[in-house]
């Protein structure tokens, strides 16, 4: 009887979430803008290839290295460039027509896919020239990232924003189950040139949906032509934005805690589960399937949540939670759900801080202020790696992921509890906070 009564509740759930008016209809309502639509069907498609390509890369570096710190080295020169030249790079997205230049940075990318292509194909057999092309790919990423960012907004339209996003973080990380899942068959069977080209064809689909789109962006005036001058501005912003700096917080223990947790899937497989190769597979697979569930299920629940602020500490909470719970783990499936259930908020967090930075950010910082933050957290990645990487050697890796766990529920606690103004925080778009 119970368990027909929460069938019976399941049903009426979702029934009322297909409604018209229910919340799948809200999410989903920015796809009935053409432009919208046409962008985002083209850059799932580049997506696919984007994460087949990062199996790809990784394999090969593994198979020309046998060298686990140049994998390291190639994952670091993807958030580095952002560190060194955000600030330069997320005034011109400001300034510029961001349109014209996402074209452009997809064309690189899509050149040096087949670059990485052709160096398999001449048999290259140096990891250098490999890690040559990753740096590149993160010095383009650093002009995608911010313009992409406000592209976004520009597409939908303030009054959607929040909605598009959760979009985006749907395309993400259904590209993120789908693309490894291709790229392992591929290279087991076509070889790792066949992946970096198919990645450099995917690219085609979004440069199209790019030459269709129109996008309504407000530019920033060219009266103030020093980049850095810019960016200080936007860090002075986010300065005398308390709610800003909530966001960045939010955002920051995601890249530091979660992501930093799943760098020591193979020394849990290997050392604590006696796995192997096809259970970190699982593993990384779990995570994505996690993600892609917060982004269908939980993020739209939460940007229809008034009290944005109080949603998110209590996401954060959730992950840190299981973080701990999954530490005491030691059997593959276990593990595994445990892995699964503290990804579910990796999209809730991340497409919701991305959406109400846009809502406070004036219309021509929008891209600058995106940039900034995003910079900060490329920065903040490769130390949350380092360090648990250290402690994974020192204490062992179920014992680093424990700390992760305490750490961030701590902190998530500390923001729920002291941060009054974001606890009760109800975002308004187009006005400035008090």
């Amino acid at each position: 009887m119970c368990l027909k009564k929460t069938q019976l509740s399941i049903i009426g759930t979702i029934g009322s979430m297909a409604q018209p008016n229910g919340t799948f209809a809200q999410t989903f309502a920015p796809l009935k803008n053409r432009n919208f639509s046409l962008y985002f069907a083209g850059q799932g498609i580049s997506l696919i290839g984007t994460f087949m390509q990062q199996v790809a890369q990784q394999w090969l570096i593994w198979d020309l290295s046998h060298d686990s710190r140049l994998i390291g080295v190639a994952g670091a020169l993807a958030f580095l460039p952002m560190v060194f030249i955000g600030p330069i790079t997320s005034s011109l997205a400001d300034r510029v027509d961001r349109r014209k230049l996402l074209i452009i940075t997809q064309i690189i990318d899509m050149l040096l896919a087949f670059s990485l292509a052709l160096l398999v194909i001449f048999d290259v057999r140096s990891v250098w020239p490999v890690l040559v092309l990753a740096g590149l790919l993160g010095i383009v990423s650093s002009f995608t990232i911010p313009a992409q960012s406000a592209f976004i907004g520009d597409l939908s339209g303030m009054s959607e924003i929040r909605s598009a996003y959760t979009i985006y973080g749907m395309v993400i990380e259904t590209a993120r189950l789908v693309g490894p899942a291709i790229a392992g068959q591929v290279v087991a069977l076509l070889g790792t040139a066949t992946a970096f080209a198919l990645n450099g064809l995917s690219f085609l689909a979004v440069i199209a949906s790019l030459i269709m789109v129109r996008a309504q962006q407000k530019r920033q005036s060219s009266a103030k032509p020093n980049p850095l001058a810019d960016f200080k501005e936007s860090l002075i912003y986010m300065r005398h934005s308390p709610r800003m700096l909530d966001l960045l917080l939010c955002r920051l223990l995601v890249m530091l805690f979660i992501f930093s947790s799943l760098q020591l899937a193979a020394p849990i497989a290997d050392q604590v589960l006696r796995g192997g190769p096809e259970l970190v597979g699982n593993m990384f697979a779990a995570s994505g399937a996690g993600a892609l569930l917060g982004a269908l299920v939980v993020a739209p629940q939460l940007q229809r949540m008034q009290r944005a602020g109080l949603g998110l500490s209590f996401t954060l909470i959730w992950s840190g939670i299981w973080l701990i719970i999954t530490s005491s783990f030691t059997t593959p499936a276990l593990t595994i759900l445990g892995i699964f259930l503290y990804s579910v908020n990796i999209p809730v967090v991340l497409t919701n801080v991305a959406s109400l930075t846009q809502v406070l950010s004036p219309p021509n910082m929008r891209a600058r202020l995106s940039g900034a933050s995003q910079m900060i957290a490329s920065a903040a990645q490769p130390i949350g790696a380092l360090m648990v990487g250290w402690l994974g050697n020192v204490l062992g890796p179920l014992t680093a992921i424990r700390v992760n766990g305490i750490l961030m529920l701590t902190i998530s606690l500390g923001l729920l509890i002291f941060s009054t103004g974001f606890r009760n925080w109800v975002p308004a778009p187009h006005t400035s906070e008090s």
